[in-house]
């Protein structure tokens, strides 16, 4: 298939997509709201922000953000070396190919005028540059191995970005190795750049035997010495002007004998071809998949980290501006893994065994649900208990090396789950750290607390509502036997500040701690249960390290807490 034609195909399939994912930009948001602002408005307020930055002092921010942030990668430098030095081979390694080898027509052709492929410094360079890739490639694939451990998730998407720039850098060694050894190439090189007689070419073609990696039938070894200086004095005279020693292409030579089980099986100059059309379609291929992968982060980061060069740390309050940054902050994650390896709630992750309450992992899926894609109830719980879960420290957010604010983000994405219906049973507790993150979500908040409350006042029996006499119930059984030792000397009751700080504390909290003991010393632990004081408890302990006889109060609070929540959870699901 002609080379053309394949790269406008690739060309074209990469402009699709990348079309797609700029009107994804301006189009799609984790808030409700979202849907009130049109992609028109959007796009329109992204322009003008634009324009205001490059024509005014901000200037000299995103000038600033680009070469500190975006080519030297500061942020990444002063978190880990060795993520540093593997993104610095592999993207400085992988750009200079592009620029000098890939674009050559365009770039080395004008910028060079000696310019040829098979010439020093070039033919040195394409081969270090590639190395550069490899060795990248090298300490990546260990970084993901090594760091497990530390929370580290590797999706497919990772080793599939892996595997095409390999191909793509092997597959172009191991066509410079086959043409290397290709008699077919060296005949055709002759033929077209020398004039030779049999005897001269016959001399030359020992030399290059000898000296270059040639596999010639019509060479026999050990090569006559003389014959080999007679080639060489003939290659200094037809072939050093436009035609290094291989050897310069020091990997690609290494590699050469890879490519002889070909030569014998399918003929040196289908081999050659096979590597080429091998080289060009992994080459093509990743063009025309870059914006249907996560390597759209090539263009999404960039974008990203001069948003925050210019902006800082400051709380964007436009929500046109906000889902815009939302957006073009999730399409710039590259999936590294630092914001879980740095997450100060990433211990829960061992206990709940919830992919979501990792930062990289709840960014993949939250793309999806920003696109209205994810619609799996046990999915949507999931992901609405990592974002409980997040303490919302903004650590993932400061050692984020596309710049990400993934805190807003986050809070973003649990009001907008919320919105889904949802309940949220963590929100019971007056303690429950999303309270601290209300500011722009005080209404969201609200209705979800009220409707979470109203469905744990449904669930359970109160105290106040029942007219028969409690009576002993030994049907039911409560794994924290220590209340047996509660003899209602009340003084739990007495030392709690929670329940001095109410005027008439037994209406407020329902049950009060000595009477949350005497509830399950009777087998009545629904009563217990659907007391409000377990949610209103402070967890300061006074009353545990008061208590005579050790009832272990708090704990036997969390543990009805958690009793709670699987009802109410059982009960929305079922």
């Amino acid at each position: 298939m002609n080379f053309n034609i394949l790269l406008g195909f690739a060309i074209i399939v990469c402009l699709v997509g990348l079309f797609i994912r700029f009107s994804i930009w301006f189009s799609q948001g984790l808030r409700p709201a979202a849907q009130t602002i049109s992609p028109v408005q959007r796009l329109t307020a992204g322009i003008q922000a634009v324009f205001s930055t490059l024509f005014s002092a901000k200037l000299l921010l995103v000038l600033k953000s680009t070469l500190f942030d975006l080519f030297l990668q500061k942020r990444i430098f002063e978190k880990s070396t060795l993520r540093w030095t593997t993104h610095t081979l592999i993207f400085t390694g992988f750009i200079l190919l592009l620029f000098m080898h890939a674009l050559s027509p365009v770039l080395s052709d004008s910028l060079f005028s000696d310019y040829q492929p098979t010439l020093n410094p070039f033919l040195f360079l394409r081969n270090l540059f590639g190395i550069m890739v490899l060795v990248g490639l090298g300490l990546a694939i260990y970084r993901r191995i090594s760091q497990k451990a530390q929370r580290l998730k590797s999706s497919t998407s990772d080793w599939a970005a892996l595997v095409f720039i390999a191909v793509i850098i092997l597959s172009g060694m191991l066509l410079e190795g086959a043409k290397m050894s290709s008699i077919t190439t060296f005949q055709g090189m002759v033929e077209e750049y020398a004039d030779l007689d049999d005897t001269e070419r016959n001399a030359l073609e020992a030399y290059w035997v000898k000296e270059n990696g040639l596999r010639s039938p019509n060479i026999v070894k050990p090569v006559d010495p003389a014959l080999v200086a007679e080639g060489m004095e003939i290659s200094n005279d037809s072939c050093m002007d436009c035609h290094a020693p291989n050897s310069s292409a020091f990997a690609s030579k290494t590699l050469s004998p890879i490519t002889v089980p070909f030569s014998s099986s399918l003929g040196d100059a289908a081999t050659v071809s096979f590597f080429w059309y091998l080289h060009i379609l992994a080459c093509l291929s990743f063009l025309a998949w870059i914006p249907f992968s996560k390597m759209f982060h090539i263009l999404a980061a960039p974008v990203s980290l001069i948003i925050k060069g210019v902006t800082g740390d400051q709380e964007l309050k436009d929500p046109v501006s906000i889902f815009n940054n939302q957006m073009i902050g999730l399409s710039a994650c590259t999936h590294c893994g630092s914001c879980s390896v740095e997450c100060s709630s990433s211990m829960f992750y061992e206990s709940f065994q919830n992919d979501f309450i990792l930062p990289s992992e709840k960014v993949q899926y939250l793309k999806k649900i920003a696109a209205g894609k994810e619609n799996n109830p046990e999915v949507l719980k999931q992901m609405q208990q990592g974002l409980y879960v997040c303490t919302s420290c903004d650590r993932c957010t400061t050692v984020c090396p596309s710049g990400i604010n993934l805190k807003e983000i986050f809070v973003s994405a649990r009001y907008a789950l919320l919105a889904k219906g949802t309940p949220e049973t963590s929100m019971l507790s007056h303690f429950s750290f999303p309270l601290a993150l209300a500011r722009n979500f005080v209404d969201d908040h609200i209705k979800a607390l009220k409707k979470v409350t109203d469905i744990f006042k449904q669930s359970f029996p109160h105290l106040a509502d029942i007219d028969a006499p409690v009576t002993l119930d030994n049907t039911q059984k409560f794994d924290n036997s220590s209340f047996n030792g509660c003899f209602s000397c009340q003084r739990c009751t007495n030392i709690c500040p929670v329940v001095r700080s109410y005027d008439n504390p037994g209406e407020a909290l329902g049950l009060l701690p000595h009477q949350i003991m005497f509830s399950l010393g009777i087998g009545n632990i629904d009563l217990a249960t659907g007391a409000q004081m377990i949610w209103s408890c402070s967890t300061c302990y006074l009353c545990q390290e008061h208590c005579p006889n050790e009832v272990e109060l708090c704990d036997i609070f969390y543990s009805l807490k958690n009793r709670a929540i699987s009802k109410i959870e059982a009960g929305a699901n079922s």
